[in-house]
């Protein structure tokens, strides 16, 4: 029986990996105080010293969070100046290489080949994946839609590991039938966060202390609900998640901005 090869079954616990920067989402975020935008994640990260790194980023990844889904520093440069911590999945790991003398001096000499090295590595690590018999093609995709912004919403670690955690891996069979897995992909993951999302307001919900702040939330949570539906339909990203610090809860949580398409606004 073949068996889904996890990053750190691969890789190990210790170590610093190197990965295309594109790994890391380049969607436009928000100031939900004043509106104003804000550079891309990968923007962020890639700004070291007034200079841009767009090819390549260095990470350590921590922990699982998740069937297929990890926590790590992300960096630009090596000495990991400028780090986030972020989610990365197993489909952004398969381009994992390690940062040993071979990657480095190949990094020296010949940065974009290491693209095409990580190219190769995740075609030999991808597990195996089998087109179900009578399964229908993917539809065309639609039309990309402007997002505007809707809200920013702190969630902790618990809630978003307990809506990311009962995900499970999809198992199917090769033409030997033996067992192969699919990795969790990014329209799942962005379910769970919407999911997450919703929860975390409706907690807010029941505890709202006055009748406006109540309708208020109700009308977020129904403006949500809508979006996660046609989430289901469009598969755009809708939700952006950065790992950081809470002054008010002393602690790191989960930042979800969220952005709606404007008919989705108009039908809730």
């Amino acid at each position: 029986m073949v068996q889904q090869r996890t990053f750190f079954q691969r890789f190990g616990h210790h170590g610093i990996c190197v990965l295309p920067a594109d790994v890391l989402s380049d969607d436009p975020l928000f100031d939900p105080d004043t509106g104003e935008d804000l550079p891309s994640l990968r923007e962020q990260i890639s700004l070291v010293n007034g200079i841009y790194h767009h090819l390549l980023c260095y990470a350590r990844v921590l922990r699982a969070c998740g069937d297929g889904l990890y926590w790590a520093d992300v960096a630009a440069t090596i000495d990991f100046v400028n780090t986030e911590r972020v989610v990365l999945t197993e489909e952004d790991l398969y381009s994992a290489l390690p940062y040993d003398i071979r990657v480095q001096d190949t990094i020296k000499k010949n940065p974009t080949y290491i693209l095409k090295l990580m190219e190769i590595h995740a075609r030999e690590v991808r597990p195996l994946q089998r087109v179900e018999p009578g399964a229908t093609l993917e539809p065309i995709p639609t039309p990309i839609l402007s997002l505007e912004p809707l809200a920013l919403v702190e969630v902790s670690n618990d809630a978003l590991q307990e809506a990311i955690g009962p995900m499970r891996m999809d198992t199917l069979k090769d033409t030997n039938k033996n067992t192969v897995v699919r990795p969790i992909d990014s329209f799942r993951i962005q379910q769970a966060l919407l999911r997450a999302i919703i929860d975390t307001l409706m907690e807010q919900l029941y505890q709202a202390k006055d009748h406006l702040s109540a309708l208020a939330l109700k009308a977020r949570c129904a403006t949500i609900a809508v979006l996660q539906r046609w989430h289901r339909q469009h598969r755009q990203r809708v939700v952006n998640a950065v790992f950081d610090w809470s002054q008010e809860r002393q602690a790191m949580v989960w930042h979800l901005t969220i952005g709606v398409p404007i008919p989705v606004q108009a039908a809730a």
